[in-house]
């Protein structure tokens, strides 16, 4: 075994941490543009690769946050005109969304935006480094998947490519 093994890994793992840093505060930065906060937007995103318009139940429990976290950020978009809600019973307990048109025009420059981002991130890389890449990373997903399962968590959603869409 390689004796600074051990430390070159700290070092990805270091450099992973930053690069999420760095790309979390670049697409933060072009988000505050659209005046929505980060959540919010998480939210219309997942909706938008929904088949069907779930509630906000099950919003909740694929986003794996609260339902009163879900009810307020759908509140804020319901009130900056990106989603609609309709009541399914008599007591408005439970709720469908449906996001408008304003909504829809958010998630094609967001589409847009993170392609971009996607892009201008991977400059100078040739094809055969970004498979590369990517396989090196399926790998390592698939080892952490493995450690959640002997943890007893099991995977979560999301947790590989192909599970990647929350409906």
């Amino acid at each position: 075994m390689n004796d600074d093994r051990p430390d070159r890994i700290h070092a990805v793992m270091d450099m992973i941490m930053r690069m999420n840093r760095a790309h979390h505060r670049v697409v933060e930065r072009s988000l505050s543009q659209m005046d929505m906060h980060g959540g919010q937007h998480r939210l219309l995103m997942s909706l938008s690769h929904c088949e069907h318009m779930p509630t906000q139940k099950e919003l909740a429990q694929r986003m794996d946050i609260s339902p009163a976290s879900v009810a307020n950020m759908l509140k804020k978009l319901e009130k900056g005109g990106y989603i609609v809600r309709r009541a399914l019973d008599a007591d408005g307990r439970c709720n469908e969304v449906e996001i408008t048109e304003r909504g829809h025009e958010v998630i094609e420059r967001t589409k847009r935006l993170f392609s971009d981002i996607d892009q201008r991130m991977f400059e100078g890389f040739g094809d055969d480094e970004i498979e590369r890449l990517r396989e090196n990373m399926v790998r390592v997903n698939a080892n952490l998947r493995a450690m959640e399962e002997e943890d007893g968590e099991g995977g979560h959603e999301g947790a590989s490519p192909e599970n990647e869409r929350m409906c």
